[in-house]
């Protein structure tokens, strides 16, 4: 009877969540066809306040609610949103056009931090995968560490060729932990964003720059992210800028 009872509750629980994903889901289709609906008459802060209440809400986003975020986002004139709304989109989808887009408003506007060419794209091609690199390395390790060990054992046998190989991919293996992981960087979010030489308000002022510069992110120390800009170290506040993912 008790485990009858047990059940019939454990049943029931697992409809009610499901309804409720359910329920959740529709809600989501719902707003998102509201929000489509809004942008298609060009009524961006609505739509928009829709789409980010789905993104924030849910961190469901479509590249194309991304790029409709973007593109209202820069007609109401927030640069900085607009930057890294196509920064996600990217991200999602490794588009070039989008780092087209985000050079060319950059060049527009006089930011900093857009640069990308050829090698940069290698780059982010290979931190895509870093994973799956890092696990085949890994694989191989233990291959050309049983086959040493195997000569040793059946054949009393050296191999120093194994040996070479297994040190090369030891050294590739070290450098894919320890040095392709994407470099953290934020988009400056205020008109008046103060670059100061150290964490504190009382510091040399460095600099006043506006939205939508990217910066390269080195460490955060309570409110202060420490920055690199224009090639030196320099401060700024965190309410000042968002970090990108």
């Amino acid at each position: 009877m008790q485990k009858s009872f047990f059940r019939f509750a454990l049943l029931i629980t697992i409809g009610m969540v499901s309804i409720f994903q359910n329920g959740v889901g529709q809600d989501i289709d719902t707003n998102l066809k509201k929000a489509d609906s809004l942008f298609n008459e060009r009524l961006f802060t609505q739509s928009l306040e829709i789409y980010e209440g789905i993104y924030e809400g849910s961190e469901r986003a479509t590249p194309a609610m991304l790029l409709k975020m973007a593109y209202s986002q820069e007609a109401m004139g927030n640069l900085s949103r607009a930057l890294i709304y196509l920064h996600d989109y990217y991200r999602l989808t490794s588009d070039k056009e989008a780092l087209k887009k985000m050079d060319a408003l950059a060049q527009v506007n006089g930011l900093e931090g857009y640069d990308t060419n050829d090698f940069q794209q290698f780059v982010k091609a290979i931190q895509d995968y870093d994973i799956l690199i890092i696990a085949v390395l890994i694989a191989l390790n233990l291959l050309i560490l049983s086959m040493i060990f195997r000569k040793l054992k059946k054949h009393q046998e050296r191999s120093p060729g194994l040996a070479v190989g297994l040190v090369i991919v030891l050294g590739l293996t070290f450098f894919f932990v320890n040095f392709t992981g994407p470099k953290e960087q934020g988009i400056v979010t205020s008109d008046n964003a103060y670059v100061m030489s150290g964490p504190s308000a009382a510091s040399e002022l460095v600099e006043v720059v506006g939205q939508g510069h990217k910066i390269e992110i080195i460490d955060k120390k309570d409110i202060w992210y420490q920055i690199k800009w224009r090639g030196k170290r320099a401060f700024v506040r965190e309410t000042n800028l968002e970090s990108l993912l």
